[in-house]
């Protein structure tokens, strides 16, 4: 049974273990939440449908003892800029201090595809040499063409990224992130 562990709004509060942390991130709104509790088969993280709820760093632990990161999404639509620094400046320094190794799940809606913001914090991760993988969500809203569309984007980054596509809502992929990353 996945359990929530703690939250922390800056690194006096960070979470201290010696694990690989999976970080999930994405714009806000993008199904983190939803994705975390579909994949722990209970609701342990919040969600809302008003963007930009998420403004801590929340640490859970999966049955194998493995550490998730739900960080706050980019893009914070219901934020005042002051608050937006904020959390970007809690981000930047966990990405650029906190030292367990760590995969960055880079969460995509299937509908909306990869915007500006995906590809400038794809290259941020990038130049911090930090691995990430590619979950496209969503992808029971989106059609055909849309799913084709973004897939086809993801696989323009490099060839050592995994890429799910999932829907949270209808359980589909969920079992291809649990058997990849141990959960």
């Amino acid at each position: 049974m996945w359990k929530y562990l703690k939250s922390a709004s800056d690194h006096n509060s960070w979470l201290e273990h010696n694990e690989t942390e999976i970080v999930f991130w994405g714009r806000s709104n993008v199904g983190k939440s939803s994705l975390i509790n579909g994949l722990a088969k209970q609701k342990i993280a919040k969600t809302s449908s008003t963007p930009g709820r998420t403004r801590l760093i929340n640490y859970f632990e999966t049955d194998n003892k493995k550490i998730i990161v739900d960080l706050p999404g980019y893009g914070y639509a219901s934020m005042s800029k002051k608050d937006q620094d904020k959390v970007a400046g809690i981000i930047d320094f966990y990405f650029r201090n906190d030292t367990n190794p760590k995969t960055v799940c880079i969460l995509i809606d299937a509908k909306i595809g990869f915007m500006p913001i995906d590809l400038e914090m794809i290259e941020y991760l990038k130049n911090l040499e930090i691995k990430f993988d590619i979950i496209i969500t969503k992808i029971d809203k989106a059609n055909q063409s849309q799913k084709h569309r973004v897939k086809q984007q993801a696989l323009t980054f490099t060839n050592d990224i995994n890429i799910f596509m999932v829907s949270s809502e209808k359980k589909i992929g969920l079992h291809d992130i649990i058997e990849f990353y141990n959960f």
